[in-house]
């Protein structure tokens, strides 16, 4: 079914009422002043705040000066009132749209370079590649800027020109291409040799359960054995997408338990059809939140997946879209939700079968975790592999005098071996399949940068021999 056509079915059969996750973090700014707002307008959103808000709010207690006061008298940073530009802002933020060229970018010591290029966007057309370097728009340099200010240079209006001079290697290009609408998909896939499926989900969007279920599909085909799904940095979307994945995975049960204002509990049924049994690992991390706890929590309730990473957010309420019979749009927090098994999320967050930090050692982890699978992993200035695949998060290297220094984590999860630091020596220890090492704080083999143990891979080799390494020209290699 057509995105758009399946949204404005969900409004209509709930009467202009969408069940909505998300975090504050993703919620777009105000666009500047309210609107001109009428007392029929005050009047309609206090009438539903009192009647509808979870917190049980009495008119008395709220500040009816203007649509802004009622608001803040609240103290609920999810609820949210949109006048129709700021609406239309909401939902193209929630579809995963937006104005623009069609690149994602990095920063790093030269500068503001590629990221990726999503295909049939003007930047594609333009002949952008990963790794070029943006160092001008419209004639001025990108350098000292934000990452949102670049952001907000290059986008803009539908069909508005923007001229781009990009480096590639010594050579300087000026690009000119026209504004698009970009729909950026919700999610991507691929599957390893091995058989271990890999989903990574940004976000909820009303067409992301679709893809899901296709990718899936596609993987069953080509020998699918065992899942990763990755919500890391996911801030929610719908709670329907949400539901739609978790049928993949539960035959017949509970979604979420919803308390409304009344303390009224209700069940969200979710039946699946021809659930899957394979082994499933999700990734979460401390930005995984609203629909993202929602799908964790509960494959974590009924034993589907094991749940890794650190404690996701802690956003466990639902949000309603209510339509303004005079404009506008009011998003209202009306239930707290609770996992399958009741277990509170709201300032809580889902805590993870398997504590993992770092986003590098997580994936490795997570891989190691699924199935068993021997991990060559690359890392190049702007990309990484692991056995061929590619991937974007990245890890911090030390390079000095000659030597080369990785993260303990990341080196700990390539040998799936357990790591651990003792307060006691100051010391690192990672114990792997078939060795296990300290290596202690003041010695040349490990530096201690910003809270975090960097290992030099000559001597982490000598204590670990299957493991192997190579770094040469700016391109290190590790594998076990």
């Amino acid at each position: 079914m057509n995105h758009n056509k399946r949204l404005a079915w969900t409004i209509l059969i709930r009467i202009a009422l969408i069940a909505v996750l998300l975090t504050g973090f993703l919620s777009p700014p105000l666009l500047g002043k309210l609107n001109a707002e009428t007392d029929k307008q005050k009047d309609e959103i206090v009438d539903l705040i009192v009647n509808n808000h979870v917190s049980g709010i009495v008119e008395s207690d709220l500040n009816t000066d203007n649509i802004e006061t009622i608001i803040s008298s609240l103290g609920d940073p999810y609820t949210q009132y949109f006048n129709p530009e700021e609406w239309k802002q909401f939902m193209d933020m929630l579809e995963n749209n937006y104005v623009g060229v069609g690149i994602r970018v990095g920063l790093d010591d030269k500068g503001f370079y590629v990221n990726e290029v999503f295909p049939d966007t003007p930047a594609q057309g333009a002949g952008i590649q990963d790794g070029d370097y943006i160092v001008a728009v419209e004639g001025k340099s990108t350098e000292g800027l934000t990452t949102e200010q670049l952001v907000n240079q290059i986008t803009g209006v539908e069909g508005t020109e923007v001229h781009i001079t990009i480096r590639r290697e010594q050579k300087r290009m000026n690009l000119s291409m026209a504004r698009k609408s970009i729909h950026i998909p919700a999610l991507t896939s691929r599957i390893f040799d091995n058989g271990t499926g890999y989903i990574r989900v940004s976000s909820f969007s009303s067409d992301a359960d679709e893809l899901f279920a296709a990718q899936l599909k596609e993987m069953q085909a080509k020998g699918l054995k065992s899942l990763v799904i990755d919500v890391r940095n996911n801030p929610g979307g719908l709670l329907d997408t949400a539901a739609s994945m978790a049928s993949q995975f539960i035959k017949e049960g509970s979604l979420i338990h919803t308390v409304d204002r009344t303390k009224k509990e209700t069940a969200y049924p979710i039946n699946g059809e021809n659930p899957l049994t394979i082994p499933v690992t999700m990734l979460v991390n401390e930005y995984s939140a609203s629909a993202s706890e929602v799908l964790a929590g509960a494959l974590q309730d009924y034993n589907l997946a094991t749940v890794m990473g650190t404690k996701t957010y802690g956003k466990g309420s639902v949000q309603s879209l209510f339509e303004l019979t005079e404009g506008g749009m009011l998003k209202l927090t009306i239930q707290e939700y609770l996992t399958p098994l009741k277990h509170k999320v709201n300032q809580v967050g889902i805590t993870p079968d398997l504590n993992v930090i770092g986003d590098v050692s997580q994936l490795v982890t997570a891989l190691q975790h699924a199935a068993p699978i021997d991990i060559e992993l690359e890392l190049k200035p702007h990309t990484l592999s692991i056995n061929g695949q590619l991937f974007n998060d990245r890890f911090k290297v030390i390079r000095e005098k000659g030597a080369t220094y990785v993260p303990s984590r990341v080196l700990a999860a390539i040998v799936d071996g357990n790591i651990a630091w003792e307060a006691s020596t100051r010391s690192v220890r990672i114990e792997g399949q078939s060795d296990e090492e300290a290596f202690q704080a003041g010695e040349l083999s490990i530096k201690l940068e910003d809270g975090a143990s960097y290992i030099e891979l000559a001597h982490f080799q000598a204590q670990f021999p299957d493991f192997e390494w190579q770094d040469k020209d700016g391109q290190l290699l590790l594998k076990e």
